[in-house]
């Protein structure tokens, strides 16, 4: 493991966020973070650890909440709520990313 850059990891995170251990989730748990502060989060950590994250689907751990008083129905796609339980997306998976300079599920 490249410790420096678990430790750069954990050091946005306490910049963005609070201090975490690496099994720790941001998007699942007793302290998931705002699916808006994970978003500015994950654009400084891919660009600051060059990581590539085209296979990141951000709605995977961060799922749409939509508009709770319409039917999906009558909502356009991007305004809909998505139905499922988000995965946890824990500060290992951002260290085991940094270090293969890819997003790795």
């Amino acid at each position: 493991m490249c410790k420096a850059k678990a430790n750069y990891v954990h050091t946005l995170l306490k910049k963005y966020f609070w201090e975490m251990t690496d099994d720790t989730s941001l998007s699942t748990g007793d302290r998931p973070v705002l699916p808006e502060e994970a978003a500015d989060f994950l654009n400084e950590y891919a660009a600051a650890l060059n990581v590539d994250m085209t296979h990141f689907h951000f709605n995977r751990y961060f799922p749409r909440e939509g508009v709770p008083f319409l039917p999906n129905a009558v909502l356009p796609a991007f305004m809909r709520t998505e139905h499922h339980a988000p995965k946890p997306l824990t500060v290992a998976m951002l260290i085991a990313s940094a270090e293969a300079g890819r997003w790795v599920d």
